[in-house]
């Protein structure tokens, strides 16, 4: 499916059909502007009154639920709410913005990797999480699920293992540039995982819980002599 004109042409069809499985607009709330300038942030007019946006056509924020979902950084990043063992309950079908498969999703999927040193210091929590459940085990996920969870990868964006001033760990961010407005070009680490699980901290330091620690596998610190990693 393209992206770029999905939903961007008006439904010219006098018959009575399913517009979940169209790919042209049939009202405002269905209707995906050309291009991808916009935000997924959804615009604060949009569910007001009449839905009218001052801004209008240039608005730099999503319009609708398809402008939130249909643009190519979002569109296949989660699977479907019915994946994977329900999907022919799901009325989107093929047009649906969720990922029916493995080979569908356009993420990196890390739960799939081994588990070993490489992978808590490279790919843990740098990925939000695809799976749509309304029962999830956060604590044990691998996965991101907020920007206090979320880590970059520090082979890519090369920044200190010391904690960023302006990364505020009592507050819950929501938006990034809210935490720190040098966004991801900053060159200190945004919360204490992206602190801990960074190359030069990585189970350098004993874990202060030891035989009560409740991490598993998943703790960044030492348990034992032969877990202590010596960075040089």
């Amino acid at each position: 499916m393209e992206l770029i004109n999905f939903k961007s042409e008006q439904c010219q069809q006098k018959n009575q059909h399913n517009h979940k499985h169209c790919p042209k607009y049939h009202n405002s709330k269905d209707k995906k502007r050309a291009g991808n300038f916009w935000s997924v942030e959804l615009c604060e007019f949009a569910e007001k009154g009449d839905g009218i946006c001052p801004n209008g056509e240039y608005c730099k924020k999503a319009h609708n639920r398809v402008e939130q979902l249909y643009k190519p950084d979002k569109y296949k990043t989660k699977f479907c709410s019915f994946y994977p063992d329900n999907l022919d309950k799901c009325e989107y079908g093929p047009f649906c913005s969720f990922a029916h498969s493995e080979s569908d999703i356009t993420i990196e999927l890390i739960h799939l990797l081994k588990r070993d040193e490489d992978f808590y210091i490279f790919h843990f929590k740098t990925q939000w999480c695809p799976f749509n459940l309304t029962k999830h085990d956060k604590a044990s996920c691998v996965y991101a699920h907020n920007w206090q969870d979320y880590r970059r990868k520090p082979h890519i964006f090369p920044y200190e293992p010391v904690p960023c001033p302006n990364w505020k760990s009592t507050d819950f961010i929501v938006n990034y540039l809210d935490g720190c407005p040098n966004y991801t070009a900053c060159t200190k680490c945004h919360g204490w995982k992206e602190c801990e699980y960074h190359p030069l901290n990585y189970k350098t330091k004993p874990c202060k819980q030891m035989d009560r620690c409740k991490r598993g596998v998943d703790c960044p610190y030492f348990h034992n002599p032969y877990q202590r990693r010596v960075v040089e």
